[in-house]
């Protein structure tokens, strides 16, 4: 696999630029650059203030970001949000913009495990169902033996083991806090706790663990390659998947078709 070196001639924190979808500012970074904001904020960079929180954004997350209040403020928070899926990228297109490519978190995990083995940033996993976590560092410790995981804990805790769950996070001093709940929880979760935990920076990854562990498998190259990932995922999780891809797509469209007519009318009227 070839490295993905961070580029350091590209803009990080304030200066990254983004695109409006649907009223996200979804920042138009591509991988390496993402790598580089990750690398100067766990440098030094950010030791003293609240952690720097990332997040991500796809269809289904779009609209929950127009249809949950709480989400969409908890995702607003976020100081760098990154493009999940295609669909965002469509709904940029249809707006007059170019986004840059998706990063799903099943193809950025390797390359940042590479910087933090390069560089000796630690990091802890917290999310998913009880041994899903540890069976993905356990993966990905196989993979680069000098990665440095300080601790693993699942995502299924009761509100009363949150402080427990909190302590733990906190005595392992990690750099980089991996955030595997799901959305809109593990948004909501960021968003209410960053005050608390002293991590540099929490990454909101989704289903991560799951792909890594190997509990989920990945569509094949030749569905993401054509866009029909979601495809894919709908038939190893029908139970899940089937309404939000089914009825949630179309919603989305209608939405982004919405929204392009507002930009590109407030465009003509300039």
């Amino acid at each position: 696999m070839r490295p993905l070196e961070p580029d350091r001639s590209v803009p990080h924190l304030g200066e990254l630029p983004t695109v409006d979808v649907l009223g996200i500012p979804l920042a138009n970074i591509r991988l390496p650059e993402l790598l580089n904001y990750i690398r100067s904020n766990v440098s030094g960079a950010n030791t003293h203030g609240p952690p720097r929180l990332i997040a991500y954004a796809n269809a289904h997350s779009c609209n929950m970001f127009v249809e949950d209040k709480a989400y969409r403020g908890a995702l607003l928070q976020a100081d760098l949000i990154y493009t999940d899926g295609n669909g965002p990228r469509l709904a940029a297109w249809l707006s007059g913009y170019w986004l840059a490519p998706r990063m799903t978190g099943a193809d950025w995990v390797y390359d940042l495990c590479q910087l933090c083995e390069r560089d000796g940033i630690l990091l802890y996993f917290l999310g998913a169902a009880p041994g899903v976590a540890e069976a993905a560092a356990h993966r990905l410790r196989n993979q680069f033996p000098a990665l440095r995981i300080v601790g693993v804990h699942h995502g299924f805790f009761p509100p009363d083991d949150e402080g427990r769950v909190l302590l733990a996070i906190q005595e392992a001093k990690p750099d980089i806090l991996v955030v595997g709940m799901g959305s809109p929880r593990q948004e909501v979760w960021m968003a209410h706790l960053k005050e608390t935990l002293r991590t540099p920076l929490i990454w909101g990854a989704g289903g991560v663990f799951d792909y890594v562990s190997g509990r989920i498998p990945r569509p094949p190259r030749w569905m993401r390659m054509l866009a029909l990932e979601w495809l894919g995922r709908m038939f190893y999780e029908p139970r899940r998947l089937a309404l939000r891809y089914l009825v949630g797509l179309p919603v989305f469209l209608g939405r982004s078709l919405h929204h392009a007519g507002r930009v590109r009318l407030r465009r003509l009227r300039r």
